[in-house]
């Protein structure tokens, strides 16, 4: 969430529309939410009685005639959230992900293997406007992606010189991105790699690679979101060094 704000803060024109929101009781925050419409509503609370400050959330969203497509956020509050909402809407929400957040601050480097990490450049455009693509058919962000606005999305994260490749014997084998930084901490996300060439541990070298850049690069510690129902990920992630934080769910409106 701290992520997506600084980029609003730091970016004004990176998104079309967003919306910020915080509950309070006195000086003491309740809840917090974002979001970059039309994505889902990112929900935050450290707090376990809620329901008053999410349906002040919800009011506030309806009083500005912004449509919610979806909530992201700690297992029990995004399923609180979703509950309240249905009531006020009567709309059906279905459970898209179960989630877990890790956080990695010393990289086991035995998990590097043969090749090069290196900052993707314009000449990769097609490598990671596919990968972009097909990414989004794996996690099932989308059956049928946009092939333009994956490439625009391609071009834009290259510009940024976010996107970072896997480079074996001269030839780009797997990709991630740098996201979200904040002070501390940057995400990565984006992790890639064509069918042909998986099972060689390019995405495992990738990733590594990345994160000991980051780390290097002055952050404190670097996260990822895994889709749970994918054990293997889960469990080359955890040999790398990242190490579980918490579990995060995402529901859709249907």
């Amino acid at each position: 969430m701290l992520g997506i704000c600084n980029r609003i803060k730091n970016t004004a024109d990176y998104y079309k529309d967003f919306y910020l929101g915080t509950v309070k009781q006195g000086e003491k925050l309740v809840l917090a939410a974002v979001m970059t419409i039309p994505d889902k509503l990112v929900v935050y609370s450290n707090m376990q009685e809620c329901d008053e400050a999410i349906n002040l959330l919800l009011e506030d969203l309806h009083s500005k005639n912004i449509e919610m497509s979806g909530v992201v956020g700690p297992k029990e509050l995004s399923k609180k959230v979703c509950d309240i909402w249905k009531k006020h809407s009567g709309c059906d929400i279905k459970l898209e992900m179960n989630m877990r957040v890790y956080e990695i601050r010393e990289v086991n480097k035995n998990m590097i293997g043969k090749g090069i990490l290196r900052l993707a450049n314009k000449k990769d455009l097609d490598f990671v406007g596919q990968g972009i693509c097909e990414f989004q058919v794996d996690t099932g962000l989308s059956e049928i992606p946009d092939k333009d606005k994956c490439y625009e999305l391609a071009s834009k994260r290259l510009l940024e010189e976010t996107i970072f490749i896997w480079e074996d014997s001269g030839k780009a084998v797997s990709m991630a991105a740098k996201a979200r930084p904040t002070q501390n901490g940057a995400t990565i996300n984006l992790v890639y790699t064509p069918k042909e060439l998986r099972k060689k541990g390019y995405a495992t070298s990738c990733v590594a690679a990345l994160s000991q850049h980051l780390l290097d690069s002055g952050y404190r510690f670097c996260s990822l979101f895994t889709d749970l129902a994918n054990p293997i990920s889960n469990n080359i992630y955890m040999k790398i060094g990242y190490q579980p934080v918490g579990d995060y769910d995402s529901y859709i409106k249907i």
